[in-house]
């Protein structure tokens, strides 16, 4: 069921143990709000942020190195770090909880955040990675039908460049992007809100939360398809970087993903508010 209160419309939703939350409809000036909302906690949690950047920062380096003349699997890695973002960003979101509360950040604590509603968050982590795993099978069996496989790189130091620079290659980026795109969007409409619903609520399941989310992504398919494409190309600037830009779009987009859920969603803040 939707209103209408002072031009901002919401929603009411009910999870299976009968709790009720309200979500609430963005606009396309909000991403630009969120994005400065970030910012403005990478400036406040510099120490956290930066740590938060730079192991991811370090992750993607480390795939590219062991990878280099492996392309298809470097593709396919790249995606699991797409699709693992959301639980990865989990310290992030809880460095920006602990600020909205007056809190200083602690590094410390956020890296131990999901002990607030660990089973939930185990359970996330599996669904994320039962879609990894369906998502290995899929991208051996796209490099089959482009005959990506049996592709010899000429120059094993020109390493994806080579492979970029051959038809098959190039046909297997074409169904890749198209098959990563669709996996993508599905993990970021069940994720949007889940894992900052679970550090807010502890009586929420994983199961609603996923639902929830879903669900607020058709509420405003608009302004989450440009939020979407926001965070890829920032998350892409971060991979064509070999990595560098990530010290900062890491944090920018954890902290701002912070921000679009708490614009979205309504927690009531009772004893479930717990300092993280």
């Amino acid at each position: 069921m939707s209103q209408s209160t002072f031009n901002q419309t919401t929603h009411d939703h009910y999870t299976e143990s009968g709790e009720h939350i309200v979500s609430r409809d963005a606009t396309l000036a909000s991403i630009g709000t969120w994005l400065k909302k970030g910012w403005i906690d990478i400036a406040n949690a510099p120490v956290e942020s930066v740590f938060y950047g730079l192991v991811m920062m370090l992750s993607v380096m480390l795939v590219y190195f062991a990878f280099s003349n492996e392309p298809i699997m470097m593709f396919k890695i790249t995606t699991f770090f797409v699709i693992l973002s959301p639980f990865l960003a989990t310290g992030l979101y809880a460095v920006s909880y602990q600020m909205s509360k007056g809190q200083r950040p602690d590094l410390i604590r956020s890296m131990y955040s999901w002990k607030r509603n660990p089973t939930e968050f185990a359970l996330f982590a599996l669904a994320l990675g039962i879609i990894i795993a369906i998502w290995s099978r899929i991208v051996p069996l796209i490099a089959a039908v482009v005959k990506s496989n049996s592709l010899l790189i000429v120059d094993p130091s020109a390493g994806v460049a080579s492979f970029l620079g051959s038809e098959a290659g190039q046909s297997f980026l074409l169904f890749f992007l198209i098959s990563a795109s669709l996996v993508s969007a599905f993990v970021f409409s069940i994720s949007v809100v889940t894992i900052p619903l679970l550090l807010r609520d502890t009586k929420v399941g994983v199961i609603s939360a996923m639902i929830l989310s879903f669900q607020v992504v058709m509420e405003n398919k608009k302004v989450m398809a440009v939020w979407a494409m926001t965070i890829a190309a920032l998350v892409a600037i971060g991979i064509v970087t070999l990595g560098l830009a990530m010290v900062i779009v890491m944090p920018l987009l954890g902290y701002a993903s912070w921000h679009a859920f708490n614009d979205l969603i309504e927690v009531d803040d009772g004893v479930k508010d717990l300092p993280l």
